[in-house]
């Protein structure tokens, strides 16, 4: 009983004990994001719409995924490091993708720099 109550216990509370926060990043086209990736994890990168087209520096290092507005990055080797440029509604956003033997990133939220501005009426 003690030990089906220590499992259950360890159950419930593994999965939030090691849960990240999703990292959200505000990029411009002159502007190259880090991203950590752990062997044998993969990570998401989510766009505020579909990525129209990819490019991995070295595709031989890492397996990129579309699914939806997301890019899905996988190591497939370590040590390994590359630049990845996603291209979407006419903006280019730059990645510099490294392996680590530490935790990396899991969710990566992109967002445009550009929607951070706001526009201020000036009276004359």
């Amino acid at each position: 009983m003690k030990m089906s109550l220590i499992l259950l216990v360890a159950l419930l509370l593994g999965p939030t004990g090691h849960a990240r926060k999703a990292r959200t990043v505000y990029l411009t086209d002159k502007k190259m994001e880090r991203v950590s990736v752990s062997l044998g994890r993969s990570v998401i990168i989510n766009f505020p719409s579909r990525p129209t087209k990819v490019i991995v520096g070295n595709q031989g290092l890492f397996a990129v995924e579309y699914v939806e507005n997301d890019l899905a990055i996988a190591a497939l080797r370590s040590p390994a490091h590359s630049n990845l440029f996603v291209y979407m509604e006419g903006r280019r956003f730059g990645f510099d993708l490294r392996t680590t033997s530490a935790e990396g990133d899991e969710i990566l939220l992109v967002r445009d720099s550009e929607d951070q501005k706001i526009k201020v009426r000036i009276k004359e």
